[in-house]
C-alpha cells in the first residue's frame, strides 16, 4: 500500500493559521540541529558565549516528515513546499511572533527572541554556510537570542538541539509517484489535443515498432 503523502498549507482566511510560536526541542522534525555559538572547542564555528546565539532552520522545502496519525496510528509523510515556507516565515514575522516560544512543544518561555529570519536565496553563497549548514534553496532560517538562564542551560546541555514550529495548517493528499511520472508540466492533457500532437509526430518520425496498433 502506498504511504498516503500530505502537502500542508497555509489558509490565511482562517482565523488561525501558519506559524504561532518556535520550540526549542531536543529531536527536531526536520532533523537539522541548530548551531551552539559557544569557545565550546569541540564547535567548529566559535563566538563570544555572551551572544547566546542559536541559528538553525525552521523549514526545510519539500522535506518529507514523517508522522503518524494518533487516532488510527496509520504512518503518513508531510511536507511544505518553498511557496508555502517563505510564506510561514513573512506570515510569522508580519504577526510580530518573534518572541512567541515553547519547550518540547509545551511549556512557554520568556526571555526567547528571533533577532534574524531569512529565506536561502544561493545555498552556495548563503550565510548559513558559515554555521556548517548545507540546506536547499528555500529553507527557512533563524537566528535566535537566548536571554532565559535555563532555556540556555539547557542547551549547553544538549538538551535543546534545533528548532520545531508550531502552527495551524490546512492538508492537501498529494500522490507522489504521479507527481513524479508528470514530468511535463504545461503537457495537454485532454484527448484531442493529444491526438493532434502524436499525428504531427507521426509525419515526421516513422515508429520502429508498435505495441497493441500503438506506434513506439
Amino acid at each position: 500500500m502506498e504511504r498516503k503523502t500530505l502537502e500542508l498549507l497555509i489558509d490565511e482566511k482562517e482565523i488561525l493559521a501558519g506559524v504561532e510560536a518556535v520550540s526549542l526541542v531536543a529531536f527536531p522534525a526536520i532533523e537539522e540541529n541548530f548551531i551552539f555559538l559557544s569557545k565550546d572547542a569541540q564547535l567548529r564555528f566559535a563566538t563570544d558565549e555572551e551572544k547566546r546565539l542559536l541559528v538553525g532552520p525552521a523549514l526545510i522545502p519539500d522535506k518529507q516528515i514523517p508522522r503518524v496519525d494518533d487516532q488510527t496510528g496509520e504512518e503518513y509523510d508531510v511536507f511544505f513546499s518553498k511557496e508555502t515556507v517563505r510564506q510561514a516565515m513573512e506570515l510569522f514575522m508580519r504577526q510580530q511572533r518573534t518572541n512567541e516560544h515553547t519547550v518540547e512543544h509545551q511549556a512557554k518561555v520568556d526571555g526567547v527572541t528571533v533577532v534574524e529570519s531569512w529565506i536561502i536565496e544561493d545555498p552556495k553563497h548563503d550565510k548559513s554556510k558559515l554555521y556548517g549548514f548545507d540546506l536547499p534553496k528555500g529553507t527557512w532560517m533563524l537566528s535566535v537570542k537566548v536571554r532565559n538562564d535555563n532555556v540556555w542551560q539547557g542547551v549547553k546541555e544538549r538538551r535543546f538541539r534545533g528548532f520545531s514550529i508550531e502552527g495551524y495548517f490546512t492538508d492537501r493528499l498529494v500522490n507522489m509517484e504521479q507527481a513524479k511520472a508528470k514530468l511535463c508540466v504545461h503537457c495537454p492533457e485532454d484527448q484531442e489535443t493529444i491526438a493532434e500532437l502524436k499525428a504531427i509526430l507521426l509525419e515526421e518520425l516513422r515508429p520502429v515498432i508498435t505495441v497493441d496498433d500503438d506506434p513506439l
